[in-house]
């Protein structure tokens, strides 16, 4: 038992009231990075009261959810915000798991899934234990402490009773003697409508669940029913039952079949365009196929070769030696199938430009070839263990780089680069991108001797991005996020009078040389 439970209980109430205020029916913006700060105080806070000191390693996990989370107030394309509040809960979650004893660098991938769902489990049951009271020698003493509590708080109840119809009645007076006293008054009072009482009485129920849940969250973090055994990384999770034997015939097989793959690839894609034309394709037909499929299969022989590697008997001597190196050699051959993926994404936007989808693709095949590396290394060091901590890398460096390159920004300069190349320029896609955009696009905007076409195809898609801020009702400050207010500053001070915009049934239309086009074209995820 904690010795302040009450504390746990406040401390989880502002926890899950900050989730209803900070993030119902509003983007996250800002709005993360205050949440999360506020339930890393709240969870040092109690530690502090419990006497209970973090491990060092969890000041650095700490300082990584707090960079995760800020990335949703920097950014606000939607796949990077996404990925943001992702590492922030899941960053929370193994805080939780880890906050006094820091093992969370050195579990081993099934590790980290188990302490987590043992978060979720005690955010359940925890709190029940708060309800169950204390054993005491004295029956006395129970009954003495009731009643110091009763006569705590009695004076504050009757306090409270005797303070609302006295405040009521001098408010009606204040109200009658001064309008603007009466507005304010009356805006303080707004929020509750009785036609949302449905609503008020759905976020109530959710804040007390949030709240319960939290308790016992801070309960697992803080007090810890169980000492935390550091996780030794040359055990294996579960005992190995596949035979030697058949572990290397899938091992094998897979390795012919990647070998005969990646001979075809030197042959046809990393032989040039000759190569392929002579096969019946053209260079752009054959880079647009497969290289999502070529990601896919570089993910799945990994989670193959570390399933084989923990569940296959591998003696030692001969046997052993003879499985690490099938299992080097497929992660090798898999390390050139994702070359090629990466060669295949790269001819595909040079020839047909740059989306979304194919930047995070971009961005993702370096981590994931990171990953196979170190995979590589630990297989033959016999450090399979230390997988784990190579996942968490991979996974918070790719977020980060999300975080860090700005996609938006990345796809706007690469695709205006290829119109200023005399490659085909589809100044319509710069109006999927969001306003992470807008500072690259204002500068090739003002750019001195800029391409007339180009220019005007960035002029009105910044006019359109212009309108679009500036219309309707403005986000909360909830939702506040750098890049839209510098967006706003920015564009703040252009004229785009040669770029009307109008809207019309909802969708927004800028005419350029007396053409009509829309603002935000509908494109797929391709």
């Amino acid at each position: 038992m904690p010795k302040k439970p009450q504390y746990f209980w406040l401390t989880a109430l502002v926890t899950a009231w900050a989730v209803d205020f900070l993030f119902f029916s509003q983007r996250p913006g800002i709005s993360l990075f205050i949440w999360a700060f506020v339930l890393l105080a709240g969870g040092v806070w109690l530690a502090r009261k419990e006497d209970v000191k973090p491990a060092p390693l969890t000041w650095v996990l700490m300082g990584l959810i707090l960079i995760s989370s800020a990335i949703a107030f920097i950014r606000v394309e939607p796949v990077t915000t996404v990925v943001s509040v992702f590492l922030t809960i899941a960053g929370l979650i193994l805080l939780a798991a880890t906050f006094r004893n820091g093992n969370w660098p050195f579990f081993r991938t099934w590790d980290t899934i188990g302490e987590m769902l043992s978060v979720l489990v005690a955010g359940i049951a925890r709190p029940f234990g708060l309800f169950k009271a204390e054993p005491v020698d004295d029956p006395s003493q129970q009954l003495s402490a009731r009643r110091r509590f009763w006569k705590q708080t009695a004076p504050v109840l009757r306090g409270l009773l005797l303070a609302v119809p006295v405040l009521a009645v001098l408010s009606l007076l204040l109200s009658s003697a001064d309008m603007v006293f009466a507005d304010r008054l009356k805006a303080f009072f707004s929020f509750f409508d009785i036609e949302r009482l449905p609503e008020y009485i759905f976020r109530v129920i959710y804040i007390l669940i949030l709240t319960f849940v939290f308790t016992g969250v801070f309960l697992h973090a803080v007090l810890p029913l169980k000492k935390a055994i550091r996780p030794d990384a040359s055990q294996p999770v579960i005992k190995p039952f596949l035979g030697w034997t058949e572990a290397v015939i899938v091992l094998g097989a897979v390795v012919l079949l990647f070998a005969f793959f990646v001979v075809l690839q030197f042959q046809y894609l990393f032989g040039g365009q000759a190569n392929i034309t002579a096969a019946g394709y053209t260079y752009s037909e054959y880079a647009r196929r497969g290289f999502g499929e070529l990601v896919a299969v570089a993910v799945i022989s990994l989670v193959l070769t570390l399933t084989l590697g923990s569940i296959a008997r591998r003696e030692e001597g001969g046997r052993r030696t003879a499985f690490t190196a099938l299992s080097a050699l497929l992660l090798a051959l898999v390390l050139v199938i994702l070359g090629s993926a990466l060669q295949r994404l790269l001819l595909y936007e040079g020839a047909y430009g740059f989306t979304r989808l194919r930047t995070y693709t971009l961005m993702f095949i370096p981590w994931l070839g990171l990953l196979l590396l170190a995979a590589i290394v630990l297989e033959i060091s016999r450090r399979g263990g230390r997988f784990g901590f190579a996942l968490l890398v991979a996974v918070v460096g790719f977020g980060l780089t999300l975080g860090a390159v700005n996609v938006d920004g990345f796809i706007a300069r690469q695709n205006i680069e290829r119109g200023l190349r005399g490659e085909e320029f589809d100044h319509q896609y710069l109006g999927e991108l969001s306003t992470d955009a807008v500072p690259v696009m204002l500068r090739y905007y003002h750019q001195p001797g800029l391409d007339d076409q180009i220019k005007q195809g960035i002029g009105a898609e910044l006019a359109c991005q212009a309108f679009s801020l500036n219309d309707g009702e403005q986000p909360s400050w909830k939702s506040f996020t750098i890049s839209r207010s510098t967006a706003l500053r920015s564009l703040a001070g252009e004229n785009f009078s040669s770029y009307a915009v109008e809207k019309t049934d909802g969708v927004e239309f800028v005419t350029i040389d007396g053409k009509q086009e829309t603002c935000q074209p509908e494109y797929g995820m391709d």
